[in-house]
């Protein structure tokens, strides 16, 4: 099934906002054998998602778009759509009265500008939202199913995963299998020298190879599943160690699970990620039952003050070196009681580099019961490109100690 995507909003041109949502609506559709063959960006602008919808190409019957479902002037969507395929708006009371039971919960009082957010269409049917407030829609015509959803991230991902994807699903006559094999440690350049026999020979299977910073994964497409899962096999064969998930599953989902199943707890010192591994472990549902807890020590005192890192060490070996890391890590484990612990220092930059420590260097610790497996890397001069890095790479060393453990 061919499917079209419009993101709607001013602010995705202009650049304020970044654009998450078309990548993760790109990559759920391919997993129930869809895909995004058009896609545009438009303002808030009613000629301009009435244009849109008038150019989708014909070969695509099904159109998703997100944003303008808000309760302010310039979401303008619901009237646009309402008007494009000639419904009458319904003020929905009922719904209202939900909106309004829900802010007396919070001690608060529902806005009237929100009474938008109560209107249904008379004919067509509205996408449950259990995130937020304002309703997806599904219209549709002689020519096309639109079904639109609010901008939000996390409304977006509900209704996608709740309903449009079982929807789309069901619809889909001849099945594609998609298949996404995530991988962190290594390049593109070198996963496809050790799978060059096997990608040269695939059959009907199609192999693409999709490079990020942090990651590639490697996509297989086929109309026939038992050859989809012979490639697999093959590929795993070569590079299953540095394959971590199928799907859209993260690194740090991938990690917790691990950890839940041998019962371990971890904690961390973080230096030059500045929170940012911290950050990752907690964005998982249910991390408390694995990740005590972490430090930010950013400066010397607070590695010696907090952490027990020595004052020699730092002296001799300076804060960025593998001696500190692993004072680090060993500290904030007896800080927290964790059986691991991971620690990471280096230097992020643009600045503060030396011919003996450029920027980019970094050191990783993780320690449990008597392993102590201390690394460097070289990363890059960009700051936030290094932190981001340091924390996959951090995570990575725990898969790989809890696979191997």
């Amino acid at each position: 099934m061919n499917v079209g995507l419009i993101t709607i909003g001013n602010e995705l041109l202009s650049g304020f906002t970044t654009d998450t949502n078309s990548t993760w609506i790109g990559q759920s559709v391919l997993e129930v054998g869809a895909e995004i063959t058009w896609h545009v960006t438009i303002g808030d602008q009613y000629n301009h998602i009435t244009a849109a919808l008038d150019q989708v190409p014909e070969d695509i019957k099904v159109v998703l778009m997100t944003g303008g479902l808000g309760p302010t002037h310039d979401d303008i969507t619901q009237k646009t759509l309402f008007k494009y395929f000639d419904v009458q708006p319904v003020f929905d009371e009922d719904y209202w009265n939900i909106l309004n039971a829900r802010m007396v919960k919070r001690a608060r009082v529902m806005p009237e500008i929100n009474k938008n957010q109560a209107i249904r269409p008379n004919k067509g049917s509205v996408i449950p939202n259990n995130s937020g407030s304002a309703r997806g829609l599904h219209l549709n015509n002689d020519r096309m199913d639109v079904l639109a959803m609010p901008g939000v991230h996390r409304e977006m991902k509900d209704m996608m995963s709740n309903t449009i994807i079982p929807w789309i699903l069901d619809k889909t006559k001849s099945k594609i299998y998609v298949r996404t094999l995530r991988t962190t440690g290594a390049m593109e350049s070198v996963l496809a020298e050790k799978l060059v026999d096997v990608t040269d020979n695939t059959g009907p299977v199609t192999v693409a190879f999709l490079p990020q910073f942090t990651g590639v994964d490697i996509r297989l497409t086929c109309s026939k599943k038992n050859s989809l899962i012979e490639i697999e096999e093959k590929i795993r064969d070569r590079v299953d160690k540095y394959i971590y998930a199928t799907g859209i599953v993260n690194l740090e989902e991938t990690v917790g699970d691990m950890l839940v199943k041998c019962g371990y707890t971890i904690s961390i010192a973080e230096s030059c990620t500045g929170g940012l591994l911290g950050h990752r472990f907690t964005n998982v549902p249910g991390s408390s039952t694995y990740y005590l807890g972490g430090v930010v020590s950013y400066s010397n005192d607070m590695k010696m003050k907090t952490l027990g890192v020595q004052e020699n060490t730092l002296q001799e070996f300076g804060a960025v070196s593998k001696q500190t890391a692993t004072e680090m890590a060993q500290g904030v484990r007896d800080l927290f009681g964790s059986d691991l612990a991971i620690a990471v220092t280096g230097i992020a930059g643009p600045g503060g580099g030396t011919a003996e420590k450029p920027v980019g260097l970094v050191y990783i610790t993780l320690v449990h019961n008597d392993t102590v497996w201390a690394k460097e890397f070289k990363f890059f001069t960009d700051r936030k490109l290094n932190k981001q890095l340091s924390s996959q790479v951090a995570l990575n060393m725990v898969r790989i100690h809890l696979l191997n453990g």
